[in-house]
């Protein structure tokens, strides 16, 4: 995305190598960015843009991110929904989920729990498998939240988020030739996909029941292969500004071992995961300066798999599911 054509000397061009050279590089090599590249790219974002208040104002992420992606960078955006009662498609960058609490779910529901009741309540479902998916989560001010905590997914299934289901019936494992949404907003029977998938018999066995006789089955058409999708960061707000969890390339598995230096990252593997923290600590008043941290955090991934663990940790982890 950062390489898309725009023409040489226009404030697009200038903005899209700014953002390249002084900012996604330095990220990548050194791990933050100086205070100085991110004034200029913010000037310039203010010249080439239409979102006003970018050099003086805080703004949110998928507020700068419409605009990277509508306005400088002019790219289709990254998500397609498809709205399954009118056949109409929406195209946006980021995929806000907005839910009402519901009282008979967890208190710490997984992104992919959240993610998949979200399209089943709106009646939607992804129209293309998305190359990359920005999701932002339920989350309300100081005083209240939505949820306690949320448990970022290390894995997204995808599969039955696109239009179909899987290709066995939940109960006795024949061919699936029915599905219910409703089954699974009402959360009776625990499936990760955007619908239960019956047969025809155990289809019509369910439904005897009283309590889903309102309940409207569809023809399970399309059935769906595994989709997966890995988590790759996870953005939080901290205190009063943001801090980023982010998997990156394990500088071990880059660089050959006969050359490699000592490292407390695991060898093992062939990412590992770093947080970012810009306003750790500060200098000075308010002529001072902010003093930016990263970190390893080579027990993430497995800790992701275990979150009561984060919970009662007395690092910086916990912020991953607090904030």
């Amino acid at each position: 995305i950062i390489f898309c054509l725009a023409s040489t000397g226009s404030i697009n061009h200038n903005i899209q190598q700014k953002l390249r050279e002084t900012v996604v590089n330095p990220l990548r090599e050194v791990g933050y960015v100086g205070a100085e590249h991110m004034r200029v790219l913010r000037d310039l974002l203010s010249e080439g843009c239409s979102l006003a208040g970018l050099q003086d104002e805080e703004k949110e992420p998928e507020e700068l991110l419409n605009v990277l992606f509508n306005e400088i960078f002019r790219t289709r955006p990254l998500l397609s929904f498809r709205d399954e009662k009118t056949n109409q498609t929406t195209s946006v960058n980021l995929c806000q989920i907005v839910l009402e609490r519901d009282a008979d779910s967890s208190a710490m529901p997984e992104t992919q729990h959240l993610l998949t009741r979200y399209l089943v309540s709106q009646g939607m479902f992804f129209n293309c498998q998305p190359e990359l998916l920005l999701l932002q989560v339920p989350r309300s001010g100081k005083d209240f939240k939505l949820y306690d905590t949320v448990i970022p997914s290390p894995t997204l299934e995808l599969g039955g988020l696109c239009g179909g289901v899987w290709g066995s019936c939940f109960i006795c494992n024949k061919t699936a030739l029915m599905k219910c949404s409703q089954c699974y907003i009402n959360q009776e029977f625990k499936v990760k996909y955007s619908a239960v998938p019956y047969c025809e018999s155990c289809c019509t066995l369910v439904h005897s029941h009283p309590n889903r006789s309102t309940h409207s089955p569809q023809p399970a058409t399309n059935p769906t292969r595994s989709i997966k999708m890995r988590l790759s960061a996870v953005l939080c707000i901290h205190t009063s500004h943001y801090v980023t969890y982010c998997r990156i390339p394990n500088p071990a598995s880059l660089v050959p071992e006969e050359m490699a230096g000592p490292s407390n990252l695991a060898t093992n593997r062939s990412h590992c995961w770093v947080f970012f923290d810009s306003m750790a600590d500060r200098e000075g008043g308010i002529g001072g300066y902010n003093i930016p941290l990263v970190e390893e955090c080579p027990d993430l991934e497995d800790w992701l798999q275990n979150p009561v663990r984060l919970i009662h940790d007395k690092t910086e982890l916990p912020i991953l599911l607090k904030d």
